[in-house]
């Protein structure tokens, strides 16, 4: 059974094996001063939370603190009419995403999300 979630921004569907309760998917903007937009958590995709101008982001995608994927991305222009679509699939016990954005192109790719440092698990349990 497959697990889709859709707006007029995001289209995100899980295979039968992943469980969208783990998985949340944040843009940020900013080094010092970050600005946060959570795309998908607590199994929702999260209404008017997208970015509104042109800028450098940075896409995290992390399931259950254990799997994590980071990129750098560039909207040179506003990313108002932005359609990001994420499709989580599962094969050799891994947990592969195709990516597909109409402006951002350097997403338009198949990624992996890998396991997270012991360093980097401690640092994020300090934070929470």
């Amino acid at each position: 059974m497959k697990t889709e979630f859709k707006n007029n921004k995001l289209e995100i569907s899980f295979g039968e094996k992943i469980d969208s309760n783990k998985m949340s998917i944040r843009l940020s903007q900013g080094t010092w001063n970050v600005t946060l937009f959570s795309l998908f958590e607590d199994n929702q995709i999260t209404e008017n939370s997208f970015p509104s101008e042109a800028g450098i982001y940075s896409l995290v995608i992390n399931y259950a603190n254990e799997l994590l994927y980071s990129e750098i991305l560039l909207y040179k222009t506003n990313p108002k009419f932005e359609k990001l679509s994420f499709k989580f699939y599962q094969e050799c016990e891994r947990i592969f995403c195709s990516i597909n954005s109409e402006i951002a192109l350097e997403l338009n790719k198949e990624i992996v999300l890998n396991k997270i440092d012991g360093n980097v698990k401690e640092l994020l349990k300090n934070i929470k």
